[in-house]
């Protein structure tokens, strides 16, 4: 008998399906830009992030949610973020899981590329299988997106 775990990931996380919820603790493991989520250029998105350079600190909270450092033009110090909408993450909740005394400066919803994940249990590999079982479909998806200040 097989068993299916169904995970929704986003790009730059790549991340794996999980069959039990992770703790609500920010890890700094992601490799891919912005881009890799969002339809559009941040500064597009976001005119405080105009000017703004990016810096090395990206990261995840849970599967659901990314994102990104940056030092506006002020010296500031602000995150760029993305996390899906889907009916068990609470988004809010997460962008509070990023640093501590976090101040939500804007936020809204855009489209945005995510992974959906299917695994299967057991499996066979071939060869330069990456990810053995597992199914990955990139597909647009509604999102939480926002630029916070830690404090």
């Amino acid at each position: 008998m097989r068993r299916a775990s169904i995970g929704i990931c986003l790009w730059a996380v790549g991340c794996v399906a999980a069959a039990a919820e992770e703790p609500l603790v920010p890890q700094m493991n992601v490799k891919l830009g912005p881009e890799t989520v969002f339809l559009q250029a941040p500064t597009e998105l976001f005119p405080a992030l105009a000017g703004a350079q990016r810096t090395e600190e990206a990261g995840r909270v849970g599967n659901e949610m990314v994102f990104w450092g940056y030092h506006q033009k002020s010296g500031a110090r602000v995150f760029l973020f993305a996390c899906a909408q889907v009916a068990e993450v609470d988004c809010q909740q997460r962008a509070q899981a990023v640093c501590s005394n976090v101040k939500v400066l804007d936020m809204q919803m855009a489209s945005g590329n995510v992974v959906r994940r299917t695994c299967r249990t057991m499996a066979t590999t071939a060869p330069g299988d990456v990810r053995p079982g597992c199914d990955d479909r990139v597909e647009p998806t509604p999102l939480a997106i926002g630029v916070l200040s830690c404090g």
